[in-house]
């Protein structure tokens, strides 16, 4: 009778714990090796998004300037135009290397929309029915926004104040105030995001603007007839289409496009009442109370991008004396709005 081999089979079992053991090294070590790996890529990722930050802040920075640069010009301080280098330079603007980088600006006149915080009720119900002419609901968009813009608790026929709001699955109170941001209208009765938004083109009808698009919460109160588009211009000074269409032409110049080099901008307002004004002292009045040509407040979008990595600021500026303070500063991670 064989008797078993001890020795080798301590040996077995040696070589199996052997085996065990470097399995277990090995994914010790392949654990370890892709906890390095990630943590080297968060490393990197926040090295760029860092990098793509300050490329960002710069972009601002250079709108300013060039705003700045525009202010000290002197033959253009009475007015604001989008043919002028604040507006657009591709040599400033447009894939700027910097480092390892690149950034992208736009800056956009907020007096080319309309003060939310000023407008009346006219102007709101026309502004609706650009929008859209069978919206049904416009009497209760028109009295909610209005009511949540003024004082007190007294509301509108169509209206709503807190205890309606205070009703609602998840309650707040109304504003009773100013808006300080133009998002505040998506918690008012009757606007829905396809109206705050807009709409994209379709095979049935062209693009639509949302009131993001059409209005602001930052501005002197006036709209820049230079710069307003055509729904702007219809709401806010009561014109027809083809008088609208008269100063699109006239201001856009013969490619009919705003923005380019034979863009002809009303230099004074005088000028654009001269031309397009109505002839009544009272309307007149009226009208230099709603528009000018000239721009206090401006939104500068910055995009800095480094291996991919995208980094966007939005500030609003202001003109003051011989600078343009930063009102607002909204960092957007991931790229632009």
């Amino acid at each position: 009778m064989n008797r078993p081999n001890l020795h080798t089979s301590k040996h077995g079992v040696a070589l199996v714990i052997v085996l065990w053991v470097i399995v277990i090294l090995s994914l010790l070590i392949g654990g370890f090796a892709f906890t390095m790996q990630t943590e080297t890529q968060i490393a990197s990722f926040s090295r760029k998004e860092l990098k793509a930050d300050a490329l960002a802040r710069s972009g601002i920075e250079v709108a300013r300037l060039k705003l700045l640069v525009h202010s000290k010009t002197p033959a253009e301080t009475s007015y604001e135009a989008l043919n002028q280098k604040w507006a657009y330079d591709e040599d400033a603007y447009v894939n700027q290397s910097l480092g390892e980088g690149t950034f992208n600006v736009t800056v956009v006149d907020e007096e080319s929309r309309l003060p939310i915080n000023q407008i009346d009720e006219p102007q709101l119900h026309r502004l609706l029915h650009l929008l859209d002419e069978e919206i049904l609901d416009a009497d209760t968009i028109v009295d909610s926004i209005l009511d949540w813009i003024s004082p007190g608790d007294t509301r509108r026929l169509n209206g709503a104040k807190s205890d309606f709001y205070m009703n609602q699955t998840l309650p707040y109170r109304a504003k009773n105030g100013p808006l300080d941001r133009i998002e505040e209208l998506l918690l008012v009765q009757g606007v829905t995001s396809s109206l705050f938004n807009g709409l994209p083109a379709t095979k049935h009808h062209d693009a639509r603007p949302g009131l993001k698009d059409l209005c602001t919460t930052t501005s002197a109160g006036r709209i820049n007839v230079n710069t307003a588009s055509a729904i702007v211009l219809q709401t806010a000074l009561n014109l027809d289409e083809p008088r609208v269409a008269a100063i699109l032409e006239r201001r856009n110049g013969a490619d009919g496009k705003l923005g380019t080099d034979d863009d002809h901008p009303f230099r004074t307002f005088a000028e654009f009442l001269a031309e397009f004004g109505p002839s009544d002292p009272a309307e007149q009045a009226l009208w230099q109370k709603r528009a000018g040509v000239s721009s206090q407040f401006f939104r500068v979008t910055s995009t800095g991008e480094v291996g991919g990595v995208k980094r966007t600021i939005v500030a609003v500026v202001c003109h003051a004396g011989n600078d343009y303070e930063i009102l607002s500063w909204t960092p957007v991670r991931g790229g632009s709005r």
